[in-house]
Order: C-alpha cells, then structure tokens, then sequence
C-alpha cells in the first residue's frame, strides 16, 4: 500500500508558488523561522478562537468579560513573542472587534456554530484533505457562512484567491450534502473587520475535488524542484538554503505583510 499524501490549501499553494519552498518544507523539513507576523496572526486568531468557542459551549457572561479571559489565555501563549508595537496593535484589534460584536444588531455572535473547526477525510485513494476553518457561522437568512481571519495589511490580492473560502466550502457540503450554496468571507483584521465575501453555488464547489487530484498528481510525478523567485522570498523561512531566493529579496523588517 503507498503512503497517503496529504494535502491542505496551503501545502498546495506552496507547491504553486514555488516548488523548491515546497520541497524544504514538505520533503527535507527544514526548521522554520519565528517571524512577527505569524505570531501576531496566531494571537489574534486565538483570541477570537477562545471568545466564540465560550459561548458555542453557552457561556452567558458579558462579552466584555469573556473578551478579557481571551486575551489573557492568548498572552500566556505568545507573551515571550510579541514586542510592544505588536501588543499594542492587537490591543487595538481586539478592543475594536469587541466594540464591533456589542453593537451589531443581528443574532451574531449567537449565530456562530463552529471556531478553529479542523477536517480531515479523503478525496480519493490514498490523497487526504486536512486543515481548519477560522469560523464558521449561519447568517440570519439560514445560509451557512464560512470565514478566514486575514491580518495581511495589503487586501488587493484577495479579491480574485477564492480557492481558500472554496475548498472550505466543500468541507461544508462533504459533510453536509443538504447544502446547496455556502457562502464565504476573508474577514480583514486590519481593516476594520470589513468582508471580502463571495457566494458559490454547488456547481463551484464541485470543481474542488478535481483541483485537488491534479495538485496531487503533480506533486507526486514532481522530480526538479525549481526556485520562483519573487518579492516574497523576502518571507520564505528557507531563505537561505536558496541562491535564487537571496538575488531578488532585500532586507527589510515587517510583520503582517503576508496572508496568515
């Protein structure tokens, strides 16, 4: 029996982007660096995590309160990684999602039914889909939303990637066939919680399984392994395992700069 391999949206688009990443990560394992915008995108994901999943278990405390308990569960966990401009960003973020949640007149956030909700099934022999979905919530008129938390400062490329938001959209109707349209948002942190969102119908949906087993059949028949250099070799954790890499970066230091 061959050995199952295992695909995630992001393992895909690593593999898209640029093949010898792909080959440092996923093949060889190389460690990874510690960089400033996946911590501040991990705290404030897990802010957000621990605050729906208090009352998607029925808490009926404030929200100011439950807020607070989220905050201080995030900083045990990231307190040793974030410098003072980070912490106070996120202060920022977290106190304008809460101001956010207090007055939004529908039934958020009772309507949200699922937080950090990991899947992981088959598509096909020996190829398995995994990953998680940041939230996902059932709008007021019954339809099921999927959401991803960006905290990428520039929003412009999102707005034609849907491959994300799609292949959660399976997820949805995998596990649930009654669903015929799912709709799906990238939520921008950074830019007052505003929503990116589309709509796709089961017609959409149905195309991700195919994409799936040709990024598979790639991958496996994949033997080169060539650099694509780019502006974001500047985030590549491998930076310097990679000549290529190294003649098209420059120095500079960031954080959130890239879609966590």
């Amino acid at each position: 029996m061959s050995e199952d391999l295992r695909l995630s949206v992001s393992k895909t688009k690593t593999f898209l982007q640029c093949k010898k990443q792909f080959k440092f990560n996923y093949i060889e394992k190389l460690p990874k660096k510690d960089w400033d915008h996946h911590t501040f995108g991990k705290f404030c994901h897990k802010v957000l995590e621990y605050f729906h999943q208090q009352y998607l278990e029925g808490c009926l405390l404030p929200y100011n309160t439950v807020m607070n308990d989220a905050w201080k569960v995030a900083w045990a966990e990231y307190k040793d990684k974030m410098n003072p401009v980070m912490k106070q960003e996120c202060w920022d973020l977290i106190n304008k999602y809460l101001k956010m949640v207090s007055t939004k007149k529908s039934q958020f956030p009772a309507n949200v039914i699922g937080v950090e909700k990991r899947f992981e099934f088959p598509v096909a022999e020996n190829i398995i889909l995994n990953g998680a979905i940041d939230r996902i919530q059932q709008d007021d008129d019954g339809i099921i939303h999927v959401c991803d938390y960006k905290t990428a400062k520039n929003k412009k490329y999102l707005k034609d990637d849907f491959f994300q938001l799609l292949t959660y959209a399976y997820v949805i109707v995998t596990e649930d066939p009654s669903v015929k349209k799912v709709r799906a948002s990238y939520i921008m942190l950074r830019h007052d919680f505003e929503y990116i969102t589309t709509e796709f119908t089961l017609k959409d949906i149905k195309k991700v399984k195919d994409k799936f087993l040709d990024y598979a059949e790639q991958i496996k028949t994949e033997t080169d392994y060539k650099a694509t250099p780019t502006a974001l070799c500047n985030f590549c954790d491998y930076l310097e395992h990679c000549p290529e890499g190294k003649g098209k970066a420059f120095n500079q230091n960031v954080y959130g700069e890239v879609a966590y």
